[in-house]
């Protein structure tokens, strides 16, 4: 069901079978996400916490309760979860959403570290020169993300 993207009966199958889910990482992680992609982040929230205490060292379950935080806008706690699922594990879309979380706080400076630090770790990463790009035009520095939109064309081989 969660292959075929069928978040609704996801969803009642794993709740018909709390027993199932309580101690179980992955299935916690895919109730947690199918409420996450129905917009219930409050329920999302819940789930992957589980998910994370579960697992504590998976990054996966610290970037996908950052999320399911940012979008029902507990914005501290998701910078909190978001850093740590970057600290056991880089990633271009940890790394984004870890961005966005601070922008909509109005940490605009340290969103920009976040970019150049994963730059500097992969720095012929296309996709994070289009993230730094897009950073830099939300913060209206024209000239600057077509630098970086150059840069991401260019090691795209376009």
């Amino acid at each position: 069901l969660m292959d075929e993207e069928k978040w609704g009966e996801a969803v009642n199958l794993l709740e018909a079978r709390p027993d199932l889910i309580e101690h179980n990482y992955a299935l916690s992680w895919d109730l947690g996400w199918a409420y996450f992609k129905l917009e219930d982040y409050e329920s999302a929230e819940s789930h992957l916490a589980r998910a994370m205490k579960l697992q504590p060292r998976s990054a996966a379950a610290w970037w996908a309760l950052g999320e399911a935080q940012r979008h029902a806008s507990k914005l501290v706690e998701a910078e909190r979860s978001l850093k740590e699922a970057l600290r056991l594990r880089d990633g271009t879309i940890g790394r984004l959403s870890l961005a966005i979380s601070l922008m909509e706080r109005g940490k605009w400076a340290e969103a920009e570290q976040v970019h150049l630090k994963g730059l500097e770790l992969e720095p012929e990463c296309t996709g994070r020169w289009q993230y730094y790009g897009s950073f830099l035009e939300d913060a209206g520095r024209m000239r600057e993300a077509a630098e970086a939109f150059k840069k991401a064309r260019r090691l795209a081989g376009s």
